[in-house]
């Protein structure tokens, strides 16, 4: 069965902005039920969304993910200030305070490495707790496809492929907007519960940010996303 992926960017979950140029991805793949690996393939732009294609040969489900090339960016002091308090960074505010350089502009290299799941059929293998090894990676802990409104999803969150404390995770609705419908931050393992508050798409967000202080730029953020469907009951 082939597969047409539609790529979205932009705050509004599940609009998107504007069209991701996929065949600029470092990395587009999605892992099967039987666990093998294929290679996704760029498939040009239609209206918003940036296109993949691939192949479902069997029912079960489906882990897509992709990989974009860093990207310098500079923001004056003010948005950058407002960008970290808006991502859950309060300790990297915190940190400019310190040093005195809330006046300054932030300069940052960032990239991105979103998954989403997706079941094929009724039944058939696959596993949706499969770590994929991206940069940074929210991977559940349970099966989300079997939750339903008023459960909890456990997730993990790595960073590098090791658990990582403290870390600010958002969970989006459609038509959301630009704020999340709620927060969490992972325990000393890098554990948290996310709440399902309804059947249909959901997605968690996440932003990591270091401080190599190169010559180029001062900061590296990292963002991922979690998307999946709670389906309906008895679907």
């Amino acid at each position: 069965m082939p597969l047409l992926i539609r790529a979205h960017s932009g705050m509004n979950f599940p609009e998107s902005e504007q069209a991701p140029d996929t065949d600029k991805f470092t990395a587009r793949f999605m892992v099967r039920p039987n666990g093998t690996r294929l290679d996704l393939t760029a498939a040009g732009k239609q209206d918003k969304s940036g296109l993949l294609r691939g192949e479902a040969a069997a029912a079960g489900v489906y882990l897509v993910a992709v990989q974009t090339a860093p990207r310098i960016l500079t923001l004056e002091a003010g948005q950058f200030n407002d960008y970290l308090v808006a991502d859950g960074l309060p300790h990297i505010y915190r940190l400019r305070a310190k040093e005195g350089m809330l006046h300054e502009a932030g300069k940052e290299r960032y990239s991105k490495s979103p998954k989403a799941l997706f079941r094929v059929g009724q039944g058939g293998a696959g596993d949706p707790c499969r770590v994929l090894g991206l940069p940074l990676e929210i991977v559940p802990l349970r099966d989300p496809f079997q939750l339903k409104p008023g459960d909890t999803l456990p997730v993990r969150v790595l960073f590098q492929e090791k658990p990582l404390a403290d870390a600010n995770l958002g969970w989006d609705l459609p038509h959301d907007g630009d704020a999340p419908s709620g927060t969490v931050r992972t325990n000393a393992k890098g554990e948290a519960l996310v709440p399902i508050a309804q059947t249909g798409l959901i997605t968690i967000r996440l932003t990591h940010m270091t401080r190599p202080k190169t010559a180029e730029y001062e900061w590296e953020s990292f963002w991922t996303t979690l998307t999946f469907w709670i389906p309906e009951a008895g679907r």
